[in-house]
């Protein structure tokens, strides 16, 4: 039995981002929850790519681009309209 490392990162870079959403489910701030929902959505696209390297399969990193298009649009905005309404 042979281990395919690129399927051993993209298991570890996916436990990670499961790690950073445990912290935006946590954490103490909205900026620390935003910070950690960006970290999440980046070191789940590591991992999609790792995962696209280990299968071949070229839809998962356009469905992972989209849906990071997505993440990151929605924590920017929520940072944007947070600024205007505190004084």
């Amino acid at each position: 039995m042979t281990l395919d490392i690129w399927l051993f990162a993209a298991v570890c870079l996916f436990i990670l981002a499961f790690c950073a959403v445990l912290r935006v489910i946590s954490g103490p701030t909205l900026h620390d929850r935003l910070i950690a929902a960006n970290m999440a959505v980046t070191l789940a696209c590591a991992g999609a790519l790792s995962l696209t390297v280990s299968v071949g399969d070229l839809i998962i990193p356009v469905l992972t681009g989209l849906l990071a298009c997505i993440v990151f649009a929605t924590t920017i905005r929520i940072s944007q309209v947070q600024k205007r309404e505190t004084p």
